[in-house]
């Protein structure tokens, strides 16, 4: 995805603000920043997802931070199909069900370390169970 990932960066926003307008006011008005961290965050799972320690880490701390933006646990689900149109968007007929699979497992057990992460940095407040 390296070569495509500005690309991709691109149709995610587009994609999000579109199917989910109200989430348009959690992200700063200029996307460029934001669009790498998103690339550098996909590229460290991926190239991580053998070596569960580091990502543990770094998925629970992204969970932690993404906690205090205001992000919910339904923005996940949301999130996923975000991030499967902007791969098909961009990749077109190389998602194949296999790497439509492998993505979406991937994403679920990040979505799934950033969801405790967030969890254990309030646990007062349940709505991440």
């Amino acid at each position: 995805m390296v070569p495509v990932a500005d690309r991709f960066s691109v149709a995610f926003y587009q994609r999000l603000f579109d199917a989910h307008p109200a989430l348009r006011s959690m992200f700063p008005a200029d996307l460029g920043e934001q669009q790498r961290k998103l690339v550098d965050e996909l590229a460290f799972i991926v190239d991580n997802l053998g070596q569960l320690p580091p990502l543990v880490e770094r998925a629970t701390d992204l969970g932690r931070r993404h906690r205090e933006y205001g992000v919910e646990p339904s923005h996940y689900e949301e999130m996923l199909d975000v991030t499967m149109y902007a791969l098909r968007s961009v990749l077109g007929d190389q998602v194949t069900d296999e790497v439509d699979t492998a993505w979406r497992l991937a994403y679920r057990l990040a979505s799934e370390l950033m969801m405790q992460g967030a969890k254990a940095s309030s646990p007062a407040v349940d709505n991440f169970d």
